[in-house]
Parts: C-alpha cells; sequence; structure tokens
C-alpha cells in the first residue's frame, strides 16, 4: 500500500492557488474537514476519509496539481496521508 503525501499548510498560511484545501477540525468529538479551492466554496463537513477522497476528485476535475492540508485543532492520523511541509 502507498502512502499519499500532503502538502501541509499553517491555519494562518497563504493558500496556493494550484491546490485542493483541506481543512481538519475537531467537531461535537470527531474529526471532520471541509473541501474548497480556489473557485470552489467549501461546503459540509465531512468524516476526513471522505473528504480526502472528494478532494482528490476535485483535484482531478479541476486539473489542480496537488492537495494541501490545514489542521486546525485535533490529531491527524497516519492512515489518511503523510503530511510533508
Amino acid at each position: 500500500m502507498t502512502t499519499t503525501e500532503l502538502k501541509r499548510l499553517k491555519p494562518h498560511e497563504r493558500h496556493p492557488h494550484d491546490a485542493v484545501i483541506v481543512t481538519v477540525r475537531r467537531s461535537i468529538g470527531r474529526m471532520v474537514a471541509d473541501v474548497a479551492a480556489v473557485e470552489v466554496i467549501a461546503d459540509f463537513p465531512q468524516p476526513v476519509p471522505a473528504a480526502l477522497r472528494a478532494a482528490e476528485a476535485l483535484r482531478q476535475e479541476e486539473g489542480l496539481s496537488k492537495i494541501a492540508v490545514i489542521v486546525e485543532d485535533g490529531d491527524w492520523r497516519p492512515e489518511w496521508g503523510l503530511l510533508v511541509d
């Protein structure tokens, strides 16, 4: 099994224009994520694995080069992918 590498952004870091942005946060005791891009407004929060699948689909549809992740609070789980700076 290969591990997906995802670009890690700090919460107030400038968002790249060539990426889908996944914002991970804790809500009502569980980790959820929003998916957005320059031309796409974030929709309802969803479980992180589902958000990452949606982000990959959006990345391909929009021809963007990467997925970037902001972890606002809570813990990132290794099974979701490898965060790189």
